[in-house]
């Protein structure tokens, strides 16, 4: 752990500057997990987009259950500003668990599904969830190891649901249930 306290203290001491300390909060603010629930949701509404909203979704239904509800009970791991006390915060502290990072997840997984629709759009939103990922240490409220895996988390997560939703919804499998079902 000496070693993330050292790249944390590391960023707080050489990198903040007041752009940054008013641009951070708020690149977070976006990668909390709202917005790609409202993006899912007018995905869904929108006839062109469907497919897309439908597998983001099930995207975050499923990121929601394993990182916040099952990961961060089960390791509960402290965050790094509650072991050192002499950070003062530019966000408010969070209520719950360090490890791994929801937000960095949720960027992460929202960018690979984009990516994998999307090639072009999937790199910018790569782009903006790194963003979100070094916002969450320049913060403070987040160990490397909660990004890092928040981060290989959210696109193993994306991979699965993307196959998991090509596989259940396709042409073969749609037409395989009709069939036994008039049976």
């Amino acid at each position: 752990m000496d070693w993330e306290f050292y790249i944390l203290n590391y960023i707080r001491e050489n990198m903040t500057s007041d752009i940054l300390n008013t641009l951070m909060p708020v690149v977070s603010m976006i990668g909390n997990g709202v917005l790609w629930a409202l993006t899912a949701v007018v995905c869904l509404i929108i006839p062109k987009t469907r497919l897309f909203g439908r597998t983001l979704t099930f995207d975050l239904i499923f990121g929601v259950i394993t990182c916040n509800l099952i990961l961060k009970t089960i390791v509960q791991r402290i965050r790094p500003y509650d072991l050192n006390s002499t950070v003062s915060l530019l966000v408010n502290a969070e209520p719950d668990f360090s490890f791994p990072s929801g937000h960095t997840f949720f960027s992460f997984t929202v960018a690979t599904i984009i990516f994998l629709y999307n090639k072009k759009w999937g790199v910018i939103a790569y782009l903006f969830a790194l963003t979100v990922a070094f916002s969450r240490l320049y913060l403070y409220v987040h160990f490397p190891t909660d990004v890092i895996c928040g981060a290989i988390f959210g696109v193993l997560t994306a991979i699965a649901v993307y196959h998991f939703d090509k596989m259940l919804f396709s042409d073969n499998n749609r037409h395989q249930l009709l069939s036994s079902s008039e049976k």
